[in-house]
């Protein structure tokens, strides 16, 4: 049975392959770029095996007398909606915390850069430049300290108490 298994999932990501090539290509072809011709067979792949498992889940569903989710929130999200006290899994924070520390340092570079690089003699209203870098600086820093958060809270170990 498993070596049944082994061949149909080869053959299930053999086709995969096949038809995220051929996508790709076509998109290429037709003179588009090929991150927007990747990013819509992504999308392809992401709609169609989410269609696939919702027609499993919703038999599942129905043989055992229930009533199925919409497609759009299954397809969205699958384990069902977030709840608003619910504790965010670590890797969502991980990822965020990455995400807030790439974007502070933009923040903080682009503060920094506006700060060194203008002639300060030449400009008009000297005191608004200097105002934009700061508030720039000060939102990077603001992510920054967001991103520590994050992460820091991502690595504590979780306590249960139950």
């Amino acid at each position: 049975m498993n070596r049944r298994l082994g061949v149909a999932a080869a053959a299930y990501f053999g086709l995969w392959i096949a038809i995220v090539g051929c996508v790709i290509y076509g998109i290429v072809q037709a003179g588009y770029s090929a991150p927007l011709a990747v990013a819509i067979a992504f999308l392809l792949f992401v709609c169609v095996n989410g269609s696939l498992a919702y027609r499993a889940h919703v038999r599942q569903l129905r043989s055992e007398g229930k009533q199925p989710p919409p497609y759009l929130q299954y397809l969205f999200f699958p384990r069902g909606l977030p709840k608003p006290k619910e504790a965010a899994p670590k890797s969502t924070h991980l990822l965020v915390g990455i995400a807030a520390a790439l974007t502070g340092v933009f923040f903080v570079f682009c503060g920094a850069a506006l700060a060194f690089d203008a002639e300060w003699s030449r400009l008009s209203q000297p005191f608004l430049a200097a105002a934009l870098c700061i508030v720039l600086a000060s939102m990077g820093v603001a992510f920054l300290w967001l991103a520590w958060r994050l992460i820091a809270f991502a690595r504590q170990p979780r306590i249960d108490v139950a």
